[in-house]
């Protein structure tokens, strides 16, 4: 980043209400005011420069940024077919990858059963509402819920046996992935294939976090509406 773009960078920031609320989609106002500048996304995903005491901030910023010429970045996913799902052969709106040097999505588990568990355990459970038996690795937990890795049902081709501890039945009730498509806005029902999925089933949900073209997708089902 050159001089003058690095000193603007820094003014945005200034100007920007430092709140690091995650409305606009990014976890942090730094981070919004780096993707105004390289035009990929716009200032009224801030509400908060809607707000009267921001008003010349507002100005400022428009000032700022008059020359940055919006880009909507589009990946070969969107230049190809549409995307349908094998057994509903609903369309989706965007496959979902892994995060960079992880082998699966993340899946946010909601489990009833009570036996104890602790990250780095491999689980057996099967998704309500999907017919087939899914084994995992727990990475995360938090507040009772747990982040996994897939590590199946396709982990016995592999040759990898693990001791899995069977938990019954578990929610999904959200999906961390980079998203392969055109990147949905916070707020949006949206709806999605996960790559490691075996069914390749439309899933649906509600895009909570975007960061680049990282999603964050809450409120999982899959029945699409």
């Amino acid at each position: 980043m050159g001089v003058d773009k690095s000193d603007k960078l820094n003014k945005i920031i200034k100007l920007l209400p430092g709140y690091n609320c995650r409305a606009c989609g990014y976890k942090r106002c730094d981070i919004f005011a780096e993707e105004l500048l390289n035009g990929r996304t716009s200032l009224d995903k801030c509400p908060f420069l809607f707000r009267e005491d921001f008003k010349q901030n507002m100005i400022e910023l428009k000032e700022l940024l008059k020359d940055v010429e919006y880009k909507e970045v589009k990946s070969e996913a969107e230049e190809e077919e549409k995307l349908v799902g094998v057994i509903d052969e609903y369309e989706a709106d965007f496959l979902l990858d892994p995060l960079p040097n992880e082998h699966s999505c993340r899946e946010t588990l909601m489990i009833a059963d009570k036996k104890p568990l602790k990250i780095g355990d491999y689980i057996q459970y099967r998704p309500l509402g999907c017919p087939i038996p899914h084994f995992a690795k727990i990475i995360d937990e938090n507040h009772g819920l747990y982040i996994v890795h897939i590590e199946g049902p396709c982990h016995r081709i592999t040759g990898k046996e693990k001791e899995y501890i069977n938990v019954g039945i578990a929610m999904v009730v959200a999906f961390e992935g980079i998203v392969i498509g055109k990147v949905p806005e916070v707020g949006h029902t949206v709806k999605f294939i996960p790559n490691h999925c075996m069914m390749q089933k439309v899933h649906s949900g509600v895009v909570v976090e975007v960061e680049g073209n990282r999603a964050y997708i809450e409120g999982i089902d899959l029945k699409v509406w």
